[in-house]
């Protein structure tokens, strides 16, 4: 990718900064925390989270300006915030402007903060019946995202998945940047994917609208009430199954101390609860059809 995702923000003089190669920022009212004495040339500085190559997140000005890499056919965020923000009133953070920026093959997402620490950082600090708390509010914000469904696997606008775990492996000929798809696909075109593997059992058989990375980074917290749920690019409606084992799946959902895995099972046993059981032999019959 050129240039780097780590560049795609950049300070250009004292408070205003370059947002890829379309727009300019200028901070007017500097917030305390800020790193307003950034170097000309500086992306780093404000920079809070690097993942590889294909995305960054920057604090400036009290709000967070996310950057992913981008390709045509590829679900906005901001777009499922606000399909989330229409159906359901699970908490998410607010969205302030959004592009894409096709020359440098990324989208950005400017957004207002959730206030509060997350899951990860307040773990150590809770007791277990705070944790099993907050594990059935996350299971219960499910439940109410699950309300909406749909017959085909796709995201809220009806574009192919992010999500690497239920798809084929990517061909080496593709950029490692470049997002993976997989689908949308009918029920008919689910099954001819998955070479008739006997994962989808009935015709009647609905997706169901997922977060699909609800780990502990994620979770935005207050003491043990859920105050909403961050980073949904991977947000989609999914078979039933996904929803009560993806956890057991990803190390996203991994703690960064101690038992990393607690949150996992927490969680997993409150979403049985809400009636989405995890199912690990038919997430093995999928894995086994797609790598044929």
């Amino acid at each position: 990718m050129n240039p780097p995702i780590e560049d795609s923000v950049v300070c250009t003089r004292q408070n205003h900064w370059l947002l890829g190669s379309l727009y300019v920022c200028e901070l007017v009212n500097i917030v305390p925390g800020d790193a307003d004495s950034a170097a000309l040339g500086d992306s780093e500085a404000s920079r809070c989270h690097h993942a590889g190559t294909s995305a960054a997140v920057w604090s400036i000005g009290g709000t967070y300006i996310k950057v992913k890499a981008w390709r045509d056919d590829m679900q906005l965020e901001s777009d499922t915030i606000r399909f989330v923000n229409r159906t359901c009133s699970v908490a998410t953070p607010k969205v302030i402007f959004s592009w894409v920026d096709a020359d440098w093959n990324r989208s950005f997402l400017i957004m207002k903060a959730l206030e509060g620490q997350t899951l990860d950082q307040a773990w150590e600090s809770l007791s277990t019946d705070q944790r099993m708390q907050i594990a059935q509010s996350v299971a219960q914000s499910c439940r109410a995202l699950a309300l909406s469904t749909s017959e085909t696997l796709m995201t809220a606008d009806g574009n192919g998945v992010l999500e690497p775990f239920l798809r084929s492996t990517p061909r080496d000929s593709e950029p490692s940047w470049k997002p993976q798809l997989l689908g949308p696909f009918s029920l008919a075109q689910l099954q001819s994917y998955l070479s008739q593997a006997p994962v989808i059992k009935s015709q009647a058989e609905l997706f169901y609208f997922y977060h699909a990375d609800l780990g502990p980074s994620n979770i935005i917290v207050r003491k043990d009430d859920l105050v909403g749920i961050i980073d949904w690019e991977s947000a989609a409606f999914y078979p039933r199954f996904w929803l009560g084992t993806k956890p057991l799946i990803s190390p996203g959902f991994s703690l960064r101390g101690g038992a990393k895995r607690a949150w996992a099972h927490l969680l997993v046993d409150a979403l049985e609860r809400e009636g989405f059981p995890s199912d690990m032999q038919k997430y093995q019959t999928w894995k086994q059809a797609v790598r044929q």
